[in-house]
């Protein structure tokens, strides 16, 4: 697939939309951070401390201070962030979509890659992380190789069923890197809600990798050859009202990596933590 037909692609569909996200409302107010309008932009930044940790060896940890978001939902055509997407069908408690979401792994490789900003969304190449195997006697040195940008592609089912929101995901690689498959499923449950205080919501959720993209970021020919990897994952998001266009932000989510990844000998340990609090203003 050529690169002008693969943008194409990535320009006509969509990507995850968040677990615990409502879909777009014409009707919804301002306030109701649940809820986006129909034809509107919405831009909103966090504003606080946080990390997220790498599991490579001499990776080094990625400091969250800034977290922007943005997001526009029409009709039919959605961005989250730096993510596109399609609604084919929408109702009340199903939405049927395609969907275009970038590779995650990139992220602990390149310290500028725009999803350590937007914590998800599509980043140009910046500054490799060097990465070396652990040092053990009779080691193999493991080559530094890119990993470029990549770009997966496929439908999407969201659904709610008596406040609990889902999503399924089936992805392909489409920008020709590793022609590898994902399938990310998660679910959201409201733990505190309350229309004034503060509202605490659970995420839950795994990520399948096939072989192909494991070893695109984490094998070596010769070396290491991973299998494929399942990856799940919780998340703890606590949100709380401090005026009109501020709100309290602070967040825990923790994923533990498939032994096919944390077996490889560039990766020295077997999850990724990542924690934030701080303070969201809205536009």
């Amino acid at each position: 697939m050529r690169a002008p037909l693969v943008w194409i692609l990535v320009a006509s569909m969509a990507t995850l939309a968040h677990a615990a996200a409502a879909p777009p409302d014409a009707d919804c107010q301002s306030h109701d951070q649940d809820c986006v309008a129909v034809g509107q932009w919405n831009f909103s930044v966090s504003l606080g401390a946080g990390i997220r940790t790498n599991p490579l060896v001499n990776g080094h940890d990625i400091p969250l201070a800034i977290i922007p978001e943005v997001s526009y939902y029409g009709s039919h055509f959605f961005l989250d962030n730096l993510d596109l997407g399609v609604t084919l069908v929408d109702s009340d408690a199903n939405t049927f979509s395609l969907v275009a979401s970038p590779g995650y792994d990139r992220v602990f490789f390149y310290r500028y890659d725009l999803q350590n900003i937007f914590i998800s969304g599509f980043a140009a190449d910046g500054v490799a992380v060097q990465t070396v195997p652990r040092e053990t006697p009779g080691a193999i040195q493991f080559p530094s190789h890119p990993r470029r940008v990549t770009y997966l592609a496929g439908p999407e089912w969201t659904f709610k069923f008596e406040g609990v929101t889902g999503q399924v995901d089936f992805l392909h690689e489409i920008t020709e890197q590793n022609d590898g498959n994902e399938i990310r499923a998660a679910v959201g449950v409201p733990l505190i809600e309350k229309d004034k205080g503060g509202s605490l919501a659970l995420n839950a959720g795994i990520t399948w990798e096939s072989a192909a993209i494991v070893n695109y970021y984490y094998g070596e020919t010769g070396i290491y050859g991973g299998a494929s990897s399942i990856d799940p994952f919780l998340k703890l998001r606590y949100t709380r009202p401090l005026s009109r266009k501020w709100r309290f932000n602070a967040f825990a989510e923790y994923e533990r990596l498939g032994n096919a990844i944390a077996n490889s000998p560039i990766v020295a340990e077997h999850g990724v933590a990542t924690v934030f609090m701080g303070a969201i203003y809205t536009w």
